[in-house]
């Protein structure tokens, strides 16, 4: 998700970008879907957030928001296509919902939005009929099911990091669980974090793959791996 930093700090600003850029961010974490999804919303027309190179960009009008879709940066660039103007916020959300929904039941693995819209016969007109028209009459069943992906959400690594017998299964060998792996080691890059070496450097460091395991949730105590 990029936005641009909306009414709120921009004297340009018709829309607050940053509030629903947030809002679609928390609302699609965490979606399964054929190949990555990108998302822009831009507080006006002077498209500061890059809307229409995304696979759903939303630029803020007088009257609501413009809805984008289709676009995709990359080796191959495409524009996304305009698909509704002039959306009120319960609006835009419930056809990016089936637009997202559509997407994910009929396109290719790995095929990005931009591809699936060219390869659709129709193209656009046709997103249009089954997003915003509900010519083949599934708009209640698209929206129900991303509901449920709503309703259900769950943040898997912070389930994960709560779980010592989770944490258990990240080492180099499972029958071996306090051996490292020699051939992995990391080096503190500019920022102070640690990266993965590369093979130059592998040489020179030996700051391990150990990774710490908590022994319980309420315990903060924690113990190499």
């Amino acid at each position: 998700m990029k936005s641009c930093v909306g009414s709120t700090w921009c004297r340009f600003g018709v829309q607050d970008s940053v509030a629903m850029a947030i809002k679609l961010e928390l609302r699609y974490r965490g979606l399964r879907s054929p190949h990555k999804l990108k998302m822009g919303v831009s507080g006006c027309a002077r498209e500061c957030a890059e809307a229409r190179g995304k696979d759903v960009g939303v630029i803020a009008t007088a009257d609501g928001w413009n809805l984008y879709v289709g676009g995709n940066g990359g080796a191959t660039p495409a524009h996304a296509q305009l698909l509704a103007k002039d959306l009120d916020d319960e609006t835009l959300i419930k056809y990016i919902d089936r637009y997202f929904m559509y997407y994910i039941r009929t396109a290719d693995r790995l095929q990005r939005t931009a591809r699936w819209q060219e390869e659709l016969d129709g193209g656009i007109k046709h997103v249009e009929d089954v997003v915003v028209k509900d010519t083949l009459g599934i708009a209640a069943d698209l929206e129900s099911a991303m509901a449920r992906h709503v309703d259900t959400y769950v943040d898997e690594w912070a389930d994960t990091l709560k779980d010592p017998e989770r944490l258990r299964r990240f080492r180099s060998f499972v029958n071996a669980p306090d051996q490292k792996d020699d051939s992995i080691t990391f080096v503190p890059d500019e920022r102070g974090q640690m990266r993965p070496a590369t093979p130059e450097e592998k040489g020179k460091v030996l700051i391990g793959a150990a990774i710490p395991v908590r022994t319980s949730t309420t315990d903060n105590t924690e113990k190499e791996a």
